[in-house]
């Protein structure tokens, strides 16, 4: 792994095995609606960690077939949730990838900020989704991008050279 960025972010967050306060919150919002999940509890936790680790605050999730990342987000008092792209310097954007198409992108990169985070779920469930994967990742002002999967994560990074990584989590 050659950025430092992403090697201090998958060793500090996506492998941090310690318990957090909220985990036993989201087990129950996920026990509720498991049946409707594209989303798996164990990527739920990832999102609360990642939340806290980059200490985001203003939250876009852009997601309407299954309530859990909103409902998990719901779970942290400090966090700014909308459910549309209504302003602009957004840290995280969730969205599922069978809600992305061609406009989505530059929509997306009129409400962000150099630090932020697009987070997209289902990037391997058809070759139709690993095709918009490959799109994404190919955009111009997108630096870096981690695959783990069920899950892309795409930043900006304007300092960072362009990089795509493929993580176990």
């Amino acid at each position: 792994m050659h950025s430092p960025f992403v090697y201090t972010l998958v060793t500090k967050c996506f492998y941090d095995k310690k318990h957090k306060s909220l985990y036993p919150a989201i087990k129950s919002i996920y026990k509720k609606n498991y049946i409707n999940a594209n989303i798996s509890f164990k990527n739920l936790k990832l999102i609360d960690r990642l939340i806290t680790y980059l200490n985001y605050k203003q939250i876009a999730i852009l997601e309407n077939t299954s309530p859990l990342p909103y409902q998990t987000l719901l779970l942290n008092n400090s966090l700014s949730i909308s459910k549309d792209i209504s302003k602009s310097n957004y840290d995280f954007i969730y969205m599922n990838i069978k809600e992305y198409n061609n406009h989505s992108l530059e929509v997306i990169l009129s409400n962000i900020h150099n630090d932020s985070l697009l987070l997209i779920n289902g990037i391997h469930l058809s070759l139709q989704n690993i095709s918009t994967w490959e799109q994404i990742k190919n955009h111009p002002k997108v630096t870096v991008t981690i695959d783990i999967f069920d899950l892309g994560f795409v930043f900006f990074r304007r300092e960072q050279a362009k990089e795509h990584f493929v993580i176990r989590a």
